[in-house]
């Protein structure tokens, strides 16, 4: 029985840090990117919207709902993996000295480079017709995004997500600290990536290397069209195999070309 109570006692300290983990990390990035995005910038970068609509509120609180859901799953999957961590299943360690500074820093690049090919590859599974009704559709209820869609998940679909970490854990060693900030820059990518303008300089799509990240365009037509432009962090995975929509750096320019017309026409109006 005290050996009971203990186990219960110490999954409850690790659930009670694995939730406050993760709803800080949700709340950073996409309360951080509504509030500067849309609250604060919005009416600055008017040109820069993507859309006309905005979306409904009900919109917002059906986010919001399955956020909350998303994270119940994120916090299981970690104290499972904080669990397993503990007997050495997985390669995380503490000591910066095991690897050195050099490779505390590779690693975070490293880390995001297979993230971008494991969610590429998800994701398009998760649009095959056998796939997507149970793991993906939830998603894209969001037909026009907003910074909360980022966790707008199935259960289903919010495990094929966290899986990336314990599956990489399993071969490729990262600090705790560096896999946190992993972590962070994933929510961020994922509100800012649905945040419905764009943020990028839109001469960027078409330079050699910086033509490799993806836009806020880029995702949202993917809201757009349920299809094609499948990528997370970068384009190539898209170009190399034929999924990218062939009118997005079109799209972009026109874009571009409407905000300058409505700079002239408001400088003129001035």
């Amino acid at each position: 029985m005290e050996q009971f109570a203990e186990l219960a006692a110490h999954l409850s300290l690790r659930f009670v840090h694995s939730l406050q983990l993760e709803a800080i990390r949700y709340s950073l990035g996409t309360l951080t990117t509504f509030f500067v995005v849309w609250l604060a910038l919005g009416r600055f970068i008017k040109g820069r919207k993507i859309r006309n609509a905005t979306p409904p509120v009900r919109q917002i609180w059906m986010e919001l709902r399955h956020s909350a859901l998303t994270i119940c799953v994120f916090v299981a999957a970690d104290i499972a993996i904080f669990e397993f961590g503990d007997i050495g299943v997985f390669r995380k360690y503490d000591n910066i000295a095991d690897y050195g500074w050099l490779y505390f820093w590779l690693s975070i690049p490293l880390w995001i480079v297979l993230h971008d090919a494991y969610f590429y590859w998800t994701h398009r599974l998760m649009h095959t017709k056998r796939f997507y009704r149970f793991f993906h559709m939830q998603h894209h209820r969001s037909h026009n995004p907003t910074p909360f869609t980022a966790y707008n998940f199935a259960p289903g679909e919010a495990l094929i997500s966290y899986l990336f970490v314990p599956i990489t854990m399993l071969f490729l060693p990262i600090h705790g600290t560096a896999l946190y900030i992993v972590l962070t820059i994933m929510i961020f990518k994922n509100a800012i990536g649905h945040c419905g303008y764009e943020l990028m300089p839109r001469r960027w799509v078409h330079q050699p290397v910086l033509g490799w990240m993806t836009s806020v365009t880029h995702h949202d037509m993917h809201h757009e069209r349920a299809t094609g432009n499948y990528g997370f962090y970068f384009t190539w995975w898209d170009r190399w195999m034929g999924t990218e929509h062939s009118d997005y750096l079109d799209r972009v320019g026109q874009q571009m070309a409407a905000s300058l017309d409505r700079r002239e026409r408001l400088a003129a109006a001035e």
